[in-house]
């Protein structure tokens, strides 16, 4: 059978002349892009990694990383590097520590969540507090709406995602992906919040009255309408939108500061209300729940730190619900 560059000796010339700490190091050179935060995470000196780096370009025969001002930017092959070698190494990590035995007080590990702004909200806080007291050596990374993707979960690029299923919410949701793996969190409704001493609103909130007041909608993709006002619309009523804004977090603020209503998912309601000063209501129609998932990748299924905190996560959320 003929050798080649995937098998044998041929494998082993191709390798030649790298080990896996200069791996480990190019793997956070590339995601991180600062030699000094690079020396800091892996524990060595800078004048170490700048040796490794060294050894690195001449291997790849590409400087990999360049000059930009104060920033160092990823050059093509650096670009293309990137995905693949941060899989491979995870793939080497679960092979070598399967099934083993873990210390959360002494783990050091950072997950990265994919996940729209309404998550940091709802679920940080409880985490993080868990976090601190029992496992302080693991840390989260957020990442936005955008990396909700099955291919950032396949590629590396994120350790979870949280969103619904994707169809469940219009313009929202994590595509069924070959190799991600789900566990449903929580299902929620709605609810309508307003400033605590809105001039007009009294008692229950009437369907006159919440088409006759001004909302604030939030549309993450940016186009109008969403689930509210599909729903209204089958009901032959439209509500006036005095303000569209992408994020969750600043829609709580504005209502704060105005007479305008939110409809929003009731764990925002639930958070903000107290020290901004809002009133939740219940919405005068009838609105579905909505299913937020905890997805990640098969390859990433049996390995330890992962394992436990995302029965963490899922545990914690079923305590505060």
């Amino acid at each position: 059978m003929k050798t080649t560059d995937r098998d044998g000796p041929g494998l082993r010339a191709s390798l030649e002349g790298l080990d896996l700490n200069l791996l480990l190091t190019l793997d956070v050179l590339l995601e991180i892009r600062n030699v000094t935060a690079t020396a800091e995470r892996v524990g060595v000196t800078q004048s170490a990694v700048s040796h490794r780096l060294a050894r690195i370009r001449e291997f790849f025969d590409d400087p990999l990383l360049v000059s930009a001002g104060d920033d160092l930017v990823l050059t093509p092959k650096a670009e293309a590097l990137q995905a693949p070698l941060r899989v491979a190494l995870r793939g080497l990590r679960d092979a070598l520590l399967l099934d083993e035995e873990l210390d959360p007080a002494t783990a050091e590990r950072t997950f990265v969540i994919a996940a729209a702004d309404l998550a940091e909200i709802s679920l940080l806080p409880p985490l993080l507090a868990h976090l601190t007291r029992v496992a302080p050596g693991m840390r989260i990374r957020m990442k936005g709406r955008g990396s909700v993707t099955g291919a950032a979960l396949a590629e590396g690029k994120a350790d979870f995602a949280i969103a619904p299923r994707e169809g469940s919410v219009p313009g929202v949701g994590l595509e069924d992906t070959r190799g991600i793996r789900q566990r449903m969190l929580f299902s929620e409704g709605f609810s309508v919040v307003a400033r605590r001493d809105h001039p007009r609103l009294r008692g229950r909130l009437t369907l006159k009255r919440y088409l006759s007041e001004s909302h604030v909608l939030v549309a993450p993709q940016g186009t109008p309408g969403g689930l509210v006002d599909a729903v209204l619309a089958k009901q032959g009523a439209r509500r006036r939108i005095a303000v569209q804004v992408a994020s969750f977090l600043s829609a709580p603020f504005l209502v704060a500061g105005t007479d305008h209503l939110l409809t929003c998912p009731t764990s925002l309601a639930t958070a903000t209300a107290k020290p901004l000063r809002l009133r939740v209501l219940k919405p005068p129609i009838e609105l579905p729940q909505t299913k937020l998932f905890l997805f990640w990748h098969d390859r990433m299924d049996r390995d330890a730190a992962h394992r436990w905190f995302r029965e963490t996560l899922i545990e914690l959320v079923a305590q505060s619900g």
